[in-house]
């Protein structure tokens, strides 16, 4: 178990209506924050930030990581239209794992120099360029969460999945590609949402959710 202390000025807010300021050590165990104290624990490495003002990173429950390259544009679209011009052509372009790894570093590389420390992020309809992505979000440390999109319809030929049954079969196979491979990175089943998923596939998701315990996210009412 790897334990350390990290010395710093502490703000957090425990409830809505307080803000809590202390200065002081924060033990650290196994990745998990644990006991403040206002003397050094003894026995661990000391990582001193005196005078430096640390908080709780912040936690991003949903983030499209192929979007990274035409953040801020289309604003001026509505949802479908913004998707059609923007969104799915650029996720195309991820069948090529070379460019999805160019792409997914610079997300991955931009993200870790935030302050946010775990994601639930969406990926694409791609098994490799799905798996790249979260070798890459393993490095940075970050804790997240990664889907690969289900899309069975509605969408274009491009990113559409041949069936239910292809889809399923894709997520199985990520799911083996992924299967014990990160500390820090874990799967998310992610159809992208209604209007692209047939019943047959929900319901094959569902089954799956069943099997796994795998958590789920989606879209709901986004426009």
């Amino acid at each position: 178990m790897e334990r350390f202390a990290v010395k710093g000025i502490f703000v957090d807010t425990p409830t809505p209506n307080t803000l809590r300021v202390r200065d002081g050590y924060m033990l650290c165990e196994d990745g998990r924050c644990g006991a403040f104290r206002e003397a050094a624990p003894a026995g661990v490495p000391v990582y001193d930030h005196s005078g430096q003002i640390i908080t709780p990173g912040f936690v991003d429950l949903h983030l499209h990581a192929p979007q990274y390259s035409f953040r801020g544009l289309g604003m001026d679209l509505e949802l479908l239209d913004w998707l059609e011009t923007h969104t799915f052509p650029e996720e195309a372009r991820f069948c090529d794992l070379d460019y999805a790894k160019r792409a997914y570093t610079l997300f991955a590389d931009a993200l870790s120099r935030g302050a946010t420390t775990r994601a639930c992020v969406f990926a694409t309809v791609h098994v490799p360029a799905t798996l790249c992505l979260m070798e890459l979000l393993e490095r940075t440390g970050i804790r997240a969460m990664v889907g690969k999109v289900n899309m069975d319809r509605n969408c274009p030929d491009s990113l559409r999945e041949q069936s239910a049954a292809v889809s399923l079969g894709e997520t199985r196979r990520w799911l083996e590609g992924c299967a014990g491979k990160f500390k820090n990175v874990s799967p998310i089943l992610t159809p992208r949402f209604i209007p692209s998923c047939t019943d047959e596939l929900m319901r094959g998701l569902g089954a799956l959710q069943q099997a796994t315990g795998l958590p789920v996210q989606s879209h709901l009412s986004e426009n």
